[in-house]
């Protein structure tokens, strides 16, 4: 914890939990911000329980637009296990999938790998903008 509010307070990071009904059901967060590439990566967890209820969803577009409007980012990227199909959160949000790497990470002694999703600033402007009008 002391971590990710030094991280926060230096503008590494931002950790946020998920609320929904007035009960923590996940977390999310921009798990490394990088302004010199003006790029956030975006990680987020959610409790099985809850999955399906579009949580998530409406999680990660909020973060979305506090990465382009209050970070001034130019992309946000998130690098998520190929086993829990990240494409759907993803896609549904105008992400384009940029690859695969190759065993990424260790999930309770399983080594998975990752789908890389990006959305840059001007895919978000351009999806705002038709949400918007039609």
């Amino acid at each position: 914890m002391q971590g990710a509010l030094h991280n926060y307070a230096d503008g590494k990071s931002l950790t946020c939990a998920i609320i929904f009904k007035d009960q923590v059901v996940g977390n999310i967060s921009f798990n490394q911000i990088k302004h010199e590439l003006k790029k956030v990566d975006l990680g987020y967890w959610l409790s099985s329980a809850f999955q399906g209820q579009g949580i998530v969803s409406k999680s990660v577009a909020q973060l979305i637009q506090i990465a382009f409007t209050e970070l001034d980012m130019e992309k946000v990227q998130v690098a998520a296990a190929l086993t829990i199909n990240p494409a759907a959160v993803c896609e549904r949000l105008g992400f384009v999938r940029e690859g695969i790497i190759t065993r990424a990470e260790n999930l309770n002694g399983i080594i998975v790998d990752h789908a890389v999703y990006g959305l840059n600033r001007q895919q978000w402007l351009a999806q705002t903008s038709a949400t918007t009008i039609s």
